[in-house]
């Protein structure tokens, strides 16, 4: 939980955060009286506890994400996942061609229309890459859209765990399963598949609508794990999240692309 993290208070960074963890000061509960930095640090840490209490109790989690780095969003997954959208786009030219989304309605394949429409109450979003690719792109395409301020990129998160590459290398490694037609696709064949059912091949689309809602399929057991793997290798005194089920969406994911085919 949030309440575990000092790392926003102005004047703590993660060497502090980790030594009042140590002296255990596991909370914003466990600071009480007393010298537990230094005097200066002191009064800044208790102000910020104090202020962090009234904005958490008012639900204002835009808050923490102003001022907590961007690379440490992860800390408000237990917050924000229930309300959060996990999202992965497929573009060719730099235009949108799949939009597919995983929120509290459940797992769909989206125009950037019904993105916008969809859009409306998340809390947070999640991707792979998305500060470099999804956001970018969406953010040109539509330029009237304001994202969540909570952004949770797993690229930064495995990274920061030493475990590199793209999606589908961190899958591997997570023992998560892609059909083995699913397995060997790459961007630059979504691409491909795009321009296929462009010029009438079903299939293709198909294809294409598969992949990405796979994609977006294991954007939420990865952050679940991210998190999990990360309270561990900081050393946060925080609860870890129950990491989802996948055996249970794959019937989802299977309605979704149906009905992606449909509406197209």
């Amino acid at each position: 939980m949030i309440t575990a993290s000092f790392r926003h208070i102005a004047g703590i960074g993660g060497l502090r955060e980790r030594q009042l963890w140590f002296s255990g000061v596991r909370s914003w509960d466990d600071v009480g009286e007393g010298e537990l930095l230094s005097p200066r640090l002191d009064g800044k840490l208790r102000e910020g506890v104090a202020q962090s209490r009234e904005r958490l109790a008012a639900g204002d989690v835009e808050y923490f994400a102003r001022v907590l780095p961007q690379t440490e969003h992860w800390r408000l997954l237990p917050q924000v996942i229930d309300g959060a959208a996990f999202i992965d786009i497929e573009a060719a030219a730099d235009a949108i061609t799949v939009i597919g989304v995983l929120d509290a309605r459940g797992i769909v394949s989206l125009s950037p229309a019904e993105f916008l429409e969809r859009a409306r109450g998340w809390s947070a979003l999640v991707t792979f890459n998305g500060a470099a690719f999804d956001l970018p792109i969406l953010r040109r395409a539509l330029p009237h859209w304001t994202p969540p301020a909570v952004h949770v990129d797993l690229k930064h998160v495995y990274q920061r765990l030493r475990d590199k590459g793209g999606l589908k290398e961190v899958e591997k490694r997570a023992d998560f399963f892609r059909p083995p037609h699913l397995a060997r696709l790459s961007g630059a064949d979504a691409v491909a598949l795009w321009h296929a059912q462009k010029a009438g091949d079903r299939r293709a689309l198909q294809r294409l609508v598969e992949y990405n809602l796979y994609d977006v399929f294991h954007l939420r057991p990865l952050a679940e794990l991210g998190y999990n793997r990360l309270l561990q290798r900081t050393g946060m005194p925080a609860r870890p999240l129950p990491v989802t089920d996948r055996g249970a969406m794959l019937y989802d994911v299977t309605k979704a692309v149906a009905a992606a085919l449909r509406l197209r």
